[in-house]
């Protein structure tokens, strides 16, 4: 069944009226009759990023700057309590942007790359409406091929234009600041449904909350601990706070590498404005690939 723009209106409204994941999700169901799921694999190019405000001393070992312990993992965006994810941005200044880092906050950001050999398949969200208005991708930079871009001029002309509607109403629910106070239930019901569709998803990507054309990733515990790889991990300070999403921040250490308890090693003494890269090959290392 076609859905035109006054019958996704129609489910939207619905939907956002929903006051369980159930509800939201029977509701939306018709909108998959003509929206398709994006995802994308990413590889060994990327870099991902997860920042942490330090209190007194900078986090010792990698797990800290990973996703947490179930015990400890509260409701999120994309997951329940108890179920944690890896939450990172494609951007470092995303990734403090993202924990709303305040002026002159002590703060730690590692940066994870994808282990050789390794794939992360991520479903998309956003991007169909981004690079129709752009002609690029908010990911990857580029639209390979021109493949999303041709998704949509294959279409029936109303199909596209549903398209486009539906993939700003999911953006919306992924990166609404208010979602907290709702416990994130309509953020959380998505993610379910579009991990039920795209079953070997290893996570999520979607707009920023924060940062206006950054990107974030919610990636599952068992993908993050088979494709990540640490690569780096500075210590900065926050500058002064700026308007219009910029961000400043000055490098005040960083990690050479890691012990074989994966604690990290600092650089001792440290040369200012210096990003240690470890892990890497000879050839990443001396192109500085990040």
């Amino acid at each position: 069944m076609n859905v035109n723009l006054n019958q996704c209106e129609a489910i939207f409204d619905r939907a956002l009226l929903s006051t369980s994941e159930a509800e939201f999700c029977h509701c939306i169901t018709p909108l998959f009759d003509v929206y398709e799921i994006l995802s994308v694999s990413f590889g060994r190019g990327s870099t991902f990023w997860r920042a942490r405000l330090i209190d007194g001393k900078p986090w010792p070992r990698l797990k800290d700057m990973d996703y947490p312990p179930p015990d400890k993992a509260r409701v999120g965006r994309l997951n329940d309590a108890g179920a944690p994810c890896f939450y990172l941005s494609a951007k470092p200044e995303t990734a403090l942007l993202e924990i709303e880092t305040q002026e002159w906050q002590q703060l730690q950001l590692a940066g994870f790359k994808i282990k050789p050999g390794e794939e992360l398949r991520v479903i998309l969200v956003g991007e169909y409406a981004f690079v129709n208005k752009t002609g690029y991708s908010r990911i990857t930079g580029v639209d390979p091929g021109g493949t999303i871009a041709n998704i949509l001029n294959t279409m029936p002309p109303d199909d596209a234009i549903a398209t486009l509607y539906i993939d700003r109403f999911f953006s919306h629910i992924l990166n609404d600041p208010h979602a907290r106070d709702s416990g994130y239930l309509l953020s959380r019901a998505l993610g379910a449904v579009l991990h039920s569709r795209i079953k070997d998803a290893d996570g999520i990507a979607f707009p920023s909350v924060r940062d206006a054309n950054g990107s974030n990733f919610a990636i599952l515990p068992e993908p993050s601990d088979r494709v990540f790889q640490s690569v780096t991990c500075a210590l900065a300070k926050a500058g002064k706070n700026r308007r219009y999403g910029m961000v400043e921040f000055e490098m005040v250490g960083c990690a050479e590498r890691l012990d074989a308890q994966e604690h990290f090693v600092w650089m001792d003494p440290y040369q200012p404005g210096t990003l240690g890269m470890y892990g890497m090959t000879k050839d990443e290392f001396e192109k500085k690939v990040l």
